[in-house]
């Protein structure tokens, strides 16, 4: 059953929890980022809260105060307090209320107020799907089958914004909506395509994973016929959206000459992860995922695809696949890389001679293929993404609930060993490689066997991959082309690809899904995981340098504020990607539970 597509019915039940638990989310993320200061009304850390406006709006809602500030809002008690009494509180009401605190003018505030509305359609396209299902059920999926039922990016507060996009858009190429779709194929003419391939691969075999013989044999005579041949010119693959809403008009003067050529629709059905522009192939799921420029605005810029990363992707990921199959210590932990096979990248003309033009216009035609998690785990395993580990079915009942039950370990086992099979690998590519990767809840999969951690799945590595700014030995193998696309920073910012991008993106959530759900306390959670990395670090005393370099426990933590960022920045045109802002030091959960000796779990 596909939500985004039906019409909102005065008594669905789905639509009014869709934007309680929007609002829940503003009001905890808001609060996290020291955006909003809430004042308790009960002692503890449990019960009322009051905020009150610059505007004099006043909110009042029960919350759970979280290990890292944050409140865990419980959807259904926000309440508007009003001079005629009390009345449920809206989305829309409480952005217009908080105007002042948020610091939106009014035309960034217009824009975020369409951003929310879309994510509150979009949430409760999700509740309608989640409510054919439940927690039992969920735990079985793996990869594109569990992606339309997760909740999408947990610090984003307009995490479905999806500028662009209307409900049929939403429909159709949502992940929530769960509606194959195949792709569209164009030809470019020698030249007019920068086409970047990981050894070994053959551009003819890529289309092979994409669609069968028939097919391909129907693009090599649709091909054949406007004088272009396969074996020496570009193909690559274009999301339907994308075809119409923007290549078609804007690359019009290239259709028209023929240097790029329409084939048409073909090959297998693709689904999209919650990543939206990558698709997972459903009709042959070890086939590569292809990833696509999509130039909708969602959480903080346009999805469509870089050049540089077109061109660098190969070779970074090969070097991080390497490292990971070399490096005992990881094969030990069951870590996987995926690899880039190839990127096409078409620049604009017109645009490419405007290079300080809106980003967005540098990135409207491309492609990548990379290796599909199906592709790369053992018989018995499959892959979820970090982001499972805090998705509830419509019951409240967690997946990790599921997890832990069905694998037999009691809940510390199981948190130790998802630790010790991605936190500490990810801390050991850190401070062993100089390699911060930010692993947030889509591009981070878990390996289950029998339910248990076994391995983590790494992906996407299109600017999430960062080196530290020193000459290290590790740095020797770094192919040039991989060497200069990579972003060099600070240990002490660097160190935040980890701390914020898992930590505080990934971890943050799990907590609080183990101690309100699992009855698992956020101090034991986090007891444990400073254990391990501990243990990790003792049994290497030779990294004691990097360990100071890149200190994980100092007592407090820059707070990385994504929404704020949005706030200050607003919906104009930039011809840069939009980085975040930084709110009030945050204390450092791991620095006081390394030396809490509370009850054990």
């Amino acid at each position: 059953m596909s939500g985004a597509s039906e019409d909102i019915l005065a008594d669905d039940p789905h639509w009014p929890l869709a934007e309680r638990r929007v609002l829940a989310k503003l009001l905890g993320e808001l609060v996290y980022e020291g955006v909003l200061r809430p004042v308790p009304l009960t002692e503890g850390n449990d019960g009322g809260f009051l905020v009150e406006l610059a505007s004099g709006a006043r909110y009042r809602f029960a919350a759970r105060r979280s290990i890292w500030s944050s409140l865990d809002v419980d959807p259904l008690s926000v309440t508007h307090l009003r001079d005629d009494g009390e009345a449920p509180a809206g989305c829309a009401a409480f952005l217009v209320d908080a105007r002042q605190e948020l610091r939106l003018n009014d035309i960034t505030a217009g824009h975020l107020l369409e951003e929310i509305h879309n994510t509150i359609f979009s949430e409760a396209a999700q509740r309608r799907r989640l409510a054919t299902t439940n927690a039992e059920a969920m735990a079985d999926l793996a990869g594109a089958a569990l992606d339309p039922l997760l909740d999408a990016h947990p610090k984003a507060v307009a995490n479905r914004g999806r500028l662009g996009w209307g409900a049929s858009e939403l429909a159709a190429y949502a992940p929530e909506s769960a509606a194959p779709f195949p792709l569209r194929w164009l030809a470019v003419r020698r030249g007019g395509a920068r086409v970047v391939l990981a050894p070994q691969v053959e551009p003819l075999s890529l289309l092979r994973t994409c669609m069968a013989e028939t097919d391909l044999a129907d693009l090599r005579t649709r091909a054949a016929a406007r004088g272009l041949d396969l074996d020496q010119d570009t193909v690559l693959p274009v999301h339907p959206w994308q075809w119409d809403r923007y290549i078609r008009p804007q690359y019009a003067p290239l259709l028209a000459s023929g240097a790029l050529v329409d084939l048409g629709v073909r090959g297998d059905r693709y689904l999209p992860q919650q990543s939206i522009r990558t698709l997972a192939n459903i009709d042959r799921p070890t086939s590569p995922d292809v990833k696509l420029a999509v130039s909708i605005l969602n959480t903080s810029c346009h999805r469509g695809i870089p050049a540089k990363f077109v061109e660098a992707g190969s070779a970074i990921s090969g070097w991080v696949a390497d490292i990971a199959a070399r490096d005992p210590f990881l094969v030990e932990r069951g870590t996987v890389v995926l690899r880039d096979l190839a990127g096409v990248h078409c620049p604009h003309p017109a645009y490419a001679s405007v290079p300080d033009a809106p980003y967005r216009y540098h990135e409207l035609l491309g492609a990548v293929w990379r290796e599909s998690a199906p592709a790369r785990v053992r018989t018995g395993e499959r892959v979820v993404p970090a982001a499972a580990l805090y998705q509830c079915d419509l019951e409240g009942r967690p997946l990790l609930a599921e997890y832990v039950r069905r694998s037999g370990l009691s809940v510390e086992r199981w948190l130790t060993a998802f630790f010790e099979r991605a936190a500490v690998p990810l801390y050991h590519l850190l401070c062993r490689h100089g390699l911060g990767i930010i692993a947030h809840g889509q591009n981070l999969g878990l390996v289950l066997d029998a339910d248990r951690p076994h391995g983590m799945v790494l992906k996407d590595f299109h600017g999430d991959v960062r080196l530290v700014d020193r000459p290290l030995d590790e740095f020797r193998t770094l192919p040039p082309a991989a060497s200069a696309a990579l972003t060099r920073l600070p240990s002490a910012h660097l160190l935040h690809d980890l701390y914020t991008g898992h930590f505080v993106t990934v971890l943050r959530f799990v907590s609080s899904i183990a101690e309100r759900k699992l009855g698992f306390p956020e101090r034991t959670f986090y007891r444990l995981l400073a254990g391990a990395l501990r243990r990790y670090q003792d049994e290497n005393p030779a990294l004691a340098e990097r360990f100071a370099m890149f200190d994980l426990f100092r007592p407090q933590m820059e707070r990385i504020c994504i929404n704020r960022a949005r706030f200050r920045i607003g919906y104009g045109d930039s011809s840069e990607r939009p980085l975040p802002d930084l709110g009030d030091p945050l204390e450092n959960p791991l620095a006081t539970s390394d030396h809490d000796e509370g009850a054990p779990p």
